[in-house]
C-alpha cells in the first residue's frame, strides 16, 4: 500500500512515502476519559449542592477545559506519525504543543527490526512498538503505539533488502 500522494518538508528527490503509520487511537482514551470524569463529578457536585451562579460559571470554565484537552488530544494524533519511505524510517513523535522530536534512520543503517505487543489491550487490540537496531551515533529507534506492528515490522524489512 503506497501513500505516494503523502509529501513532507525535507522529502529528498525519488523519495517515495510507502506508508504513514499513526498512532493507534486508543492511547488517547484515558487522557478524555479523564477529561469526561472531571467534567461529571464537578457537575454532580454542583448538582447536589446548588450552588446557583457559581455552577455555571464553573461548568464553562469545565468545558473550556474539557475542549483544551480534546484539542491537545487532537493535535499530538495529528502530528505523531512514522514514514516509511523507499529510502528512510521517519519518525515524528509530537508530545505536546511544543515538544516535537524527529528521528529518522536510512535503511542501510538498519541492523534489526523487532515488533513488541504487551499487555491485555495491545494483544487484543493489536497495537505495540517497533524498535529499530540502528548502527548510527542514537543505536535504537523506538515507535510506540503502532497499529499492528508485525505488518510495519515487515513493511521495513522488505525495504531494507530492496
Amino acid at each position: 500500500m503506497e501513500d505516494s500522494g503523502f509529501t513532507f518538508r525535507g522529502q529528498r528527490p525519488n523519495e517515495v512515502v510507502r506508508r504513514v503509520v499513526r498512532r493507534h487511537p486508543i492511547v488517547f482514551f484515558w487522557p478524555l476519559l479523564q477529561a469526561t470524569l472531571s467534567l461529571a463529578a464537578i457537575f454532580i457536585i454542583f448538582v447536589f449542592f446548588d450552588l446557583g451562579m457559581v455552577f455555571y460559571i464553573t461548568l464553562i470554565i469545565a468545558g473550556l477545559f474539557i475542549f483544551s484537552v480534546i484539542f491537545k488530544v487532537w493535535f499530538i494524533y495529528s502530528n505523531s506519525f512514522c514514514l516509511i519511505t523507499n529510502l528512510r524510517v521517519i519518525n515524528i513523535d509530537q508530545r505536546g504543543f511544543f515538544d516535537r522530536r524527529i528521528t529518522e534512520t536510512e535503511y542501510s543503517k538498519i541492523q534489526d527490526v523487532t515488533n513488541k505487543t504487551q499487555g491485555m489491550m495491545g494483544t487484543s487490540l493489536n497495537y505495540g512498538e517497533i524498535e529499530i537496531q540502528t548502527a548510527g551515533a542514537e543505536n535504537k529507534l523506538t515507535i510506540k503505539n503502532v497499529p499492528d506492528p508485525y505488518q510495519v515490522q515487515q513493511d521495513i524489512t522488505k525495504n531494507i533488502k530492496n
